[in-house]
């Protein structure tokens, strides 16, 4: 079966520099903010984490907040354990009320599907719970030309389990048609677990980032996230939320 673990949502970024693996391999490197509470209220800061996308030859993205589809990776150098995020596709920014929404596939390829290979398509038909069982979801996904990730991406085959992200770009032949951001497939049989009782590490302190986009006003967040001990106003009020919350569910019980 096909693995992943994949980020889609609204990330902060800012100081944008170039990052190099090789004259093949550039992006543009930023320093990330991910909320890990919808309540700005709540003095718990903002997770800290590396963004990349792809093409470090091209005009650098600006500060801001935008909306992203990424990939997660994690990595530790001297017990610091680090979160890095490495975009599929463009970062949209959010300051508009347009946002195209993502598209999740995890299936397997269909028979028949060697008749597409001339256009970079494969199907994929999917049985899932709608409005009653066993509904089925009939799905065409294709590889989009110019995408910079997937010119050397080779086709799945018949059978083969896939993951996909992608944008719905129209209703063809009876099927959804999905334009391909990122694609995995079936695992390798090579593939060897290591670390597997690792060490236990600290948790990462969290930063914060002004999610009012620079206009002037001062993030709660950083009043409490720039702190290394919660403040006592801010415990009291989680601890008398995860009260309330505890007798609501007492009560229904």
């Amino acid at each position: 079966m096909a693995s992943a673990c994949t980020f889609h949502g609204i990330v902060g970024i800012q100081n944008a520099t170039r990052y190099s693996l090789d004259p093949k391999k550039t992006f543009w490197k930023m320093e990330g903010f991910v909320l890990v509470s919808p309540d700005p209220e709540d003095g718990v800061g903002d997770l800290s984490a590396s963004v990349f996308i792809f093409g470090g030859r091209n005009a650098p993205p600006e500060d801001g907040i935008y909306f992203v589809n990424a990939r997660i990776v994690t990595t530790t150098v001297d017990e610091n354990m680090s979160l890095e995020l490495y975009c599929v596709d463009d970062m949209q920014q959010t300051d508009g009320a347009r946002a195209i929404p993502t598209v999740i596939v995890v299936g397997k390829v269909s028979k028949g599907s060697s008749g597409l290979v001339d256009t970079r398509g494969f199907d994929v038909d999917i049985m899932q719970y709608g409005v009653m069982p066993q509904q089925l979801v009939r799905i065409r996904c294709f590889y989009p030309d110019d995408h910079p990730h997937l010119s050397k991406t080779p086709l799945p085959t018949a059978e083969k389990h896939v993951i996909v992200q992608g944008s719905i770009s129209e209703l063809y032949d009876n099927r959804c048609v999905i334009s391909v951001h990122d694609i995995t497939l079936g695992p390798l049989t090579a593939v060897v677990e290591r670390h597997r009782h690792a060490e236990a590490v600290p948790p990462t302190k969290l930063k914060s980032f002004n999610w009012n986009g620079g206009k002037g006003k001062k993030s709660q967040r950083a009043v409490h996230g720039d702190s290394e001990v919660e403040s006592e106003p801010a415990r009291s009020k989680s601890k008398k939320r995860s009260m309330n919350l505890y007798k609501r569910w007492w009560v229904k019980k």
